[in-house]
This record gives C-alpha cells, sequence and structure tokens, in this order.
C-alpha cells in the first residue's frame, strides 16, 4: 500500500491568497490559517474528518482556510484563492463558505489565450483537435489548478470567516 506524506501537499497550499478591493490590508490585521483532514467514512456510512500524517491514493482530503480580521475596518470584496496542489485532484461540489460567496476555479479553458482563467462552475474549455477543429467540453476535474472564493459580504472587524474544498490523492 503506497503512503503519501503530507508535508508537500501541505507546503504548496500553504499559498493561500487574500485580496480585499476596497481596503488596503496590512499583513498584522489580516491572517489566514490553512489546515487539512482526511475524510473517512465509519461502519455506519457517516463521514468523519480525521488527522493524519500520511495519505494514500483514493484517499480523500478537506482543507478548511480561516481568515482572521483583526483589522479595525470591515473587509469589503475579500477573494480568497487557493492552489489545488500536484498530487491532488479537486472534488467539484464540496466546497464551503461561511459568508456568502461565488465559487470559481482556474484552469487553462481558452488555448488560444496564454494562460489560465477563472470560471464559475460549470466550466468549460475550448479543445481544439488534430484537424484544427474546434470543440467546447465539460472541464475536467483533474484541469483545475486553484480555486477563489469572492466573498458578496463583508468580512467584519474582529471576526473570521471559513472556506473550505475537498481533493482526492492521486
Amino acid at each position: 500500500m503506497t503512503r503519501i506524506n503530507m508535508m508537500p501537499i501541505i507546503s504548496m497550499v500553504s499559498a493561500v491568497s487574500l485580496f480585499a478591493l476596497t481596503v488596503q490590508a496590512q499583513a498584522e490585521g489580516l491572517s489566514s490559517e490553512m489546515s487539512f483532514k482526511v475524510v473517512e467514512m465509519t461502519e455506519d456510512g457517516t463521514e468523519t474528518l480525521v488527522e493524519r500524517d500520511t495519505v494514500r491514493p483514493g484517499d480523500m482530503i478537506e482543507y478548511a482556510i480561516t481568515h482572521h480580521n483583526g483589522m479595525d475596518a470591515d473587509l469589503l470584496g475579500l477573494a480568497v484563492a487557493v492552489p489545488v496542489p500536484t498530487g491532488v485532484t479537486y472534488v467539484p461540489g464540496n466546497e464551503t463558505s461561511s459568508l456568502p460567496a461565488n465559487f470559481e476555479v482556474q484552469a487553462e479553458m481558452e488555448p488560444e489565450i496564454p494562460g489560465l482563467e477563472w470560471s464559475a462552475l460549470p466550466a468549460f474549455r475550448t479543445v481544439i483537435d488534430a484537424t484544427g477543429a474546434k470543440r467546447r467540453e465539460p472541464l475536467p476535474a483533474e484541469a483545475i489548478e486553484a480555486v477563489r472564493w469572492n466573498l458578496d459580504a463583508a468580512l467584519s472587524s474582529g471576526e473570521a470567516a471559513l472556506n473550505s474544498y475537498r481533493v482526492v490523492v492521486n
């Protein structure tokens, strides 16, 4: 049975990006903390989240990002972006936010436009076949490189918000 050490996966995900569009945040006033747990099923079919140091291919991991607003002002227009680490695949439909938010994924969706694009789900990409013909297809989960929540509500001064998403180990 193959076991994977979680440290490389954790360090890749530690690049949580926070953007405040209407208030310029100071590093000491706005902070994020990321944690993970492995999703396990009990004998009765109930999900439980457990702490483990290793994972195996097929294991599901839930990442949780907590954001603390230690500033004197509410933060409006906050966007939280987190990469999907190498070695795992994003699992659509399990993302959550404690504040109202628009959720998006990032991937290469238009081959004629360099770089990655953001899209709400369901997302589609353009594929160019060997003859040069273009067709649209659903974006496969394994093509998703990052996820983002654009918060619709302010993160109030002194408050915390929570976002989470799940991946499966390849």
